[in-house]
């Protein structure tokens, strides 16, 4: 089900044997657009956009192989420090 308003949502990816974040990076933009995805880490990334977090879940999965496991979390409420938060692209997104 799509979303009437986009939501920020918070997309979790890992694997024992590779890492997964740059994949599923590329995976969120072509969908969502370039500049509604940013990197949290090494496993993690945030995404702003209408799809509902089971339909981000199943784009991700996508790519993933079948040992490996994705986590997707929809909220409208956050708090970050620090110079990797990207606090102008988040303001921008809802609060």
């Amino acid at each position: 089900m799509i979303e009437s308003e986009p939501t920020l949502k918070c997309v979790i990816a890992w694997s024992d044997r590779r890492n997964l974040c740059s994949l599923v990076e590329e995976t969120l933009k072509q969908r969502l657009g370039e500049t509604e995805v940013r990197k949290l880490g090494e496993d993690s990334l945030v995404c702003y956009g209408l799809p509902a977090p089971d339909e981000v879940r199943d784009l991700v999965a996508g790519v993933l192989d079948a040992e490996e496991s994705v986590l997707v979390v929809e909220f409208e409420k956050w708090s970050g420090r620090g110079p990797g938060m990207d606090a102008e692209w988040l303001m921008r997104r809802g609060h």
